[in-house]
């Protein structure tokens, strides 16, 4: 299976890269084939777009997309508008897994029974595994 991995690039924590890379060894022992950007989006690029056009190619091509929520990551963001673009808007079938939901459960929660609006609520309504055990992170 093709899983494109989005996850934080620059703003992560050195425990989170560390968890994020086995997280990604994991899949790949699995036998899937990864595309994470941190390791296979080559990141010189001086202003960005073909960092965004190689993701979002990447993203096209996978059967499934992973993600690693880190609020403060805005290349985060972007990914997963490109998702949100591709699954919601023009119908590609992609498997959305919220990959640490477990650590923002309490937030969802909260904000879902305030009624109020947030990201976390539309990644997690994108993850068609929201109802199931997402992975031990």
């Amino acid at each position: 299976m093709k899983i494109f991995f989005i996850s934080p690039v620059r703003k992560a924590a050195p425990r989170t890269k560390k968890q994020c890379e086995q997280y990604v060894e994991r899949l790949e022992k699995e036998g899937h084939q990864v595309h994470w950007p941190v390791r296979n989006t080559d990141q010189t690029d001086p202003i960005g777009i073909r960092i965004c056009d190689t993701n979002l190619s990447k993203i096209k091509e996978a059967d499934e997309i992973h993600i690693w929520y880190l609020r403060k990551s805005s290349g985060i963001h972007f990914d997963i508008g490109a998702v949100y673009m591709l699954v919601r808007i023009l119908g590609y079938k992609k498997k959305v897994i919220f990959v640490n939901r477990k650590r923002f459960a309490k937030k969802i929660a909260e904000l879902t029974q305030k009624g109020k609006k947030d990201y976390l609520l539309v990644l997690n309504a994108l993850d068609e595994n929201s109802k199931k055990e997402s992975a031990d992170f």
